[in-house]
């Protein structure tokens, strides 16, 4: 095992430690008791059978996180470098679209990678900091299965950096295809870097950015949350006004200028379809890829902790 395709579902090995810490309280406690009573201790299957059950849901655990073998030897075949900068910050709960923005958001790039297969595709998050999530991979299941995780508690400091997330994009490693940047966003950019001056500075190495306006000119409020009684809150500013976050296609049409790109509504029909002709490599070349062959071992942990289910109900 080398990599894990799914690392936060490792934080599910707090149940099999809980049922460990349970079963040694209620061994202690029946112990006890037995004392007490003058009786004899129980036998060694009864005490196999609790043993069994942690190990198996410590099993299922780690199968959660995919854990991934050595990638096959060899390079894959690939056409354009993708590197989509997805915002997650709290205005994109806005609903001025259907689903809300970040479920439109995450429709609209899984639309992008089916509308062009053969590029490979990588993806940052960013709220007021960005972090690289998905290296770049010609494994489209790969990149899916971390697009669908995106959500908005992976927002770690507030605001929106869409000038980080665009530095981000540029410390990916350099290989042999050609580069895009595509940034998803409602465009309210609050916090960090220029992001002018950082499309800027990747048109000049020779990649281009793109932008992607998700949301309306009208906008919306901005759920936090429910009140006791179950009543939507939304965000409000210092003098307790209730912000509304609008769609800023201005900004995100300068960003993309500078650039060297093009500005895309994702509501428009068929944008999606065309920005990927867009991203289309005028010939393949040969990548490597960090996910493409690699062996899945899951599904082992998963046989095994089936089969100390079956032992621990058979004793």
């Amino acid at each position: 095992m080398t990599a894990l395709g799914c690392p936060y579902a490792l934080a599910l090995l707090a149940v099999p430690l809980a049922l460990a810490l349970y079963f040694r309280y209620t061994a202690r406690r029946d112990s006890g008791v037995r004392k007490t009573l003058g009786m004899a201790g129980p036998g060694r299957v009864v005490l196999w059978k609790p043993a069994l059950l942690v190990l198996a849901s410590a099993l299922v655990a780690v199968s959660l996180a995919r854990p991934l073998g050595p990638p096959a030897e060899g390079e894959r075949t690939a056409g354009m470098d993708v590197i989509i900068c997805l915002d997650i910050s709290d205005s994109m709960a806005a609903r001025d679209v259907d689903g809300g923005r970040l479920e439109a958001a995450k429709m609209f790039i899984a639309s992008l990678v089916q509308a062009a297969p053969d590029n490979r595709y990588g993806l940052v998050l960013f709220s007021g900091a960005a972090t690289v999530t998905c290296p770049l991979t010609i494994d489209r299941e790969a990149f899916l299965n971390f697009l669908a995780d995106a959500d908005f508690p992976r927002a770690d400091v507030p605001g929106t950096a869409i000038g980080d997330a665009l530095s981000a994009a540029s410390r990916f490693k350099a290989d042999k295809a050609p580069r895009a940047v595509v940034v998803v966003t409602d465009g309210e950019n609050t916090y960090g870097e220029d992001p002018d001056k950082a499309a800027s500075g990747l048109m000049t190495k020779g990649v281009k950015v793109y932008t992607v306006g998700v949301g309306t000119a009208e906008g919306d409020k901005i759920p936090v949350g429910a009140d006791f009684f179950g009543n939507v809150k939304y965000k409000t500013d210092r003098a307790g006004r209730v912000v509304v976050s609008k769609l800023d296609a201005d900004a995100l049409g300068r960003i993309a200028s500078a650039g060297g790109g093009e500005y895309v509504d994702s509501s428009s029909a068929g944008s999606a379809v065309g920005l990927a002709k867009k991203l289309r490599a005028p010939e393949t070349k040969k990548v490597k890829d960090p996910f493409m062959g690699a062996k899945e071992y899951g599904p082992w942990f998963v046989l095994g902790a089936f089969a100390l289910a079956v032992a621990a109900v058979a004793l």
